[in-house]
């Protein structure tokens, strides 16, 4: 097996940077997945085939406007509570994923990130480390049950006629 040639932190550490990126994906799919078996009830520019390419924000950005022009009801709720996941999901990706290097005082080698607001540094930095981890988590997971409370069920083909 390949390893990167950097120094890296434990493997615990790295297993929580994972996971995270992993919940982030499989959230995406939510939707994604949805896409076919919610076809007929769906804006035509919301596929997969436009929406795959996007980042998490660009989906949720998408996924936003067709909530939106979305009629009251369940798919409008949906739709909401999915744009709502993505935005949160792609926050704690890019906090992640746009961290550097560094040594945190008790925890050891860990990430370290600069506060951004409208893609401009804040000047304030904040550590990528268990306190954070657990926070993102709990976020996430929060978002996935608001998701699943209003999730379209599935319907058998028998059913629908």
């Amino acid at each position: 097996m390949e390893r990167s040639s950097v120094a890296l932190p434990e493997q615990t550490y790295l297993a929580r940077i994972g996971e995270v990126a992993y919940t982030v994906s499989s959230m995406e799919w939510t939707i994604l997945g949805d896409l076919h078996r919610l076809t007929d009830r769906l804006p035509d520019d919301l596929a997969l085939d436009r929406l795959e390419p996007m980042m998490t924000s660009g989906i949720a950005g998408g996924v936003r406007d067709a909530a939106k022009a979305a009629k009251v009801g369940p798919i409008k709720d949906y739709l909401t509570e999915v744009y709502r996941m993505l935005y949160v999901a792609a926050e704690i990706r890019s906090d992640v994923l746009h961290a550097r290097p560094a040594t945190h005082p008790d925890q050891g080698q860990r990430l370290n990130r600069s506060e951004t607001r409208n893609s401009r540094a804040t000047g304030t930095r904040f550590w990528i480390d268990d306190e954070w981890f657990n926070s993102a988590i709990s976020r996430l997971n929060e978002k996935l049950a608001a998701v699943s409370r209003v999730r379209p069920p599935f319907v058998h083909v028998a059913e629908e006629k």
